[in-house]
């Protein structure tokens, strides 16, 4: 009898693990996806005392693997308020999804390459540094095709190191762009 049991709960768990890895193209939605995100990006890194609230835009690709799994590739910008500092990222997320109905509810975790860019006095220098995030979301989807949405995550990265100049001595600034990115979204599955 305990015998049983045991291919019983076997097959159960292996019918779990199989419903996570059957390819989208069993389900109705399309796989593929873009989404523009706009927002904000607040710095919340000690480094960065004193910088306001910014902007932060940003373009995803995304693909289904199924309806609980999706990755994306983003290109963005994100910039301080008050300091000139421009942010471009590349990324890589990938997202856990509980779909119920029109809605997904998911968490997000990713990472890539941070370009920051800082100018002062005719004077600009560049750096990539790495940086990771975690965050969560909610998409409504209005149709199969469109879908709304709002994503937040909280973003630490390595010290950038930029050189500037003031009255002929050289300077070096280090800083972390940690902060929290707050997006609207709206996406196009095809």
């Amino acid at each position: 009898m305990k015998r049983s049991t045991v291919g019983i709960k076997s097959f159960l768990r292996f019918g779990l693990v199989l419903t996570f890895l059957i390819p989208v193209n069993v389900f109705a939605e399309p796989p593929f996806y873009i989404a523009l995100k706009p927002g904000v990006y607040s710095p919340q890194s000690s480094d960065l005392e004193g910088a306001d609230t910014g902007f932060n835009g940003e373009i995803a690709f995304g693909y289904y693997f199924n309806p609980h799994i999706a990755g994306e590739f983003g290109i963005g910008y994100f910039t301080t308020g008050n300091f000139d500092i421009n942010v471009f990222p590349l990324t890589l997320t990938l997202k856990a999804i509980l779909p119920y109905k029109r809605w997904e509810l998911f968490g997000l975790a990713g990472g890539g390459v941070y370009i920051v860019s800082a100018y002062d006095y005719g004077e600009s220098d560049t750096d990539a540094v790495w940086g990771g995030y975690l965050g969560g979301g909610l998409h409504y989807n209005i149709t199969r095709r469109i879908f709304v949405g709002v994503e937040g995550k909280y973003l630490w990265t390595d010290k950038a190191k930029l050189k500037d100049e003031a009255y002929g001595i050289p300077l070096e600034a280090k800083f972390k762009m940690d902060g929290i990115i707050a997006t609207a979204v709206i996406g196009f599955r095809f």
